[in-house]
């Protein structure tokens, strides 16, 4: 199966490994009607809250760095984000190929700028590691270097400092696009942010009506969100009951997973879909644009999205 076309929804400014961007075409014609509050309780880039109709949404993530993040850019202008990025462009004198192109800096559309780049990322981020206040010049700082950073991800060492080396890419005019279309769309959203490990979350304000997705890191896979066992068995057995829990208290829910993955099987999960009788929908991941490190882009995951209605 080749998909050909992707609808013309809200993408985030964050690119999280698993993100659902270019999957959401399938993810929300799976989302009931008539949601009044939607819970994305493992929210990461936001990509499906901010896509899925509902009367008022709630991001949660564990994440306190990506929560304050996505608060600080939310409160600050369009106009203001972009000028102070601008001005940390200018000042470590980091490349601009929306200006002068991939050649002028000695890289190409393949091997990007890092080469360019790389001493100057690093001032950067020595940069914001010193930078001890919390403030909106921190996560400004802190954006700039996803920005630059390696596959614009986030990720942060056990000493709380910002660790990724330097990336392929820059500043360009696609990616502030995507930031003020987003942040445009985050401010006229009915939400709030919160930020809990999911079995502290308070679903109290939860209805018949409302929706509780969970994206969680997969427990058969690796990626920068479950290095160094981010996510255990014990996790994923608190999850699974926690979902089972919501629907006795007749809660709705989907939760996004895979059942296999190169070879391995997640025997749990599966066991627990036939014992509860959910509903699994296949979904077609295409491999051609992933970022996983793969030996070849086959479709050896089966993705899938988990419902109790």
């Amino acid at each position: 199966m080749q998909r050909t076309t992707i609808k013309n929804y809200i993408a985030s400014p964050l690119n999280y490994i698993g993100g659902k961007a270019r999957i959401l075409d399938q993810l929300l014609p799976l989302m009931p009607d008539n949601i009044d509050i939607f819970v994305d309780l493992f929210c990461g880039g936001c990509n499906v809250g901010m896509n899925v109709k509902a009367d008022y949404t709630i991001y949660n993530d564990i994440s306190k760095p990506l929560i304050r993040l996505l608060k600080a850019l939310q409160r600050m202008s369009n106009t203001t984000i972009i000028r102070r990025i601008n001005a940390l462009i200018d000042e470590f004198e980091l490349s601009r190929t929306r200006d002068h192109g991939f050649a002028f800096y000695g890289g190409n559309a393949n091997l990007g700028v890092s080469v360019y780049n790389r001493q100057k990322y690093l001032r950067l981020r020595e940069r914001l590691n010193t930078h001890k206040k919390k403030d909106n010049h921190y996560y400004i700082l802190l954006y700039t270097l996803i920005l630059y950073g390696f596959n614009n991800q986030l990720r942060f060492n056990d000493k709380g400092e910002y660790n990724l080396p330097v990336g392929k890419r820059d500043f360009n005019t696609a990616i502030e696009a995507k930031l003020v279309r987003f942040l445009d769309a985050l401010r006229q959203q009915p939400h709030e942010f919160q930020m809990h490990d999911f079995r502290r979350f308070n679903f109290e304000r939860l209805t018949p009506n409302s929706l509780v997705y969970c994206d969680p890191p997969y427990l058969i896979t690796t990626a920068t969100y479950n290095e160094k066992s981010g996510w255990t068995l014990k996790d994923e057995l608190d999850l699974l009951a926690l979902l089972d829990r919501l629907n006795a208290a007749g809660i709705r829910f989907a939760m996004s997973n895979v059942l296999h993955h190169e070879g391995k099987h997640n025997d749990i999960l599966q066991a627990w879909i036939d014992r509860n009788n959910y509903t699994v929908h296949n979904i077609y991941m295409d491999y051609h644009y992933s970022n996983y490190q793969k030996k070849t882009k086959e479709a050896d995951s089966e993705e899938v999205l988990i419902t109790n209605y």
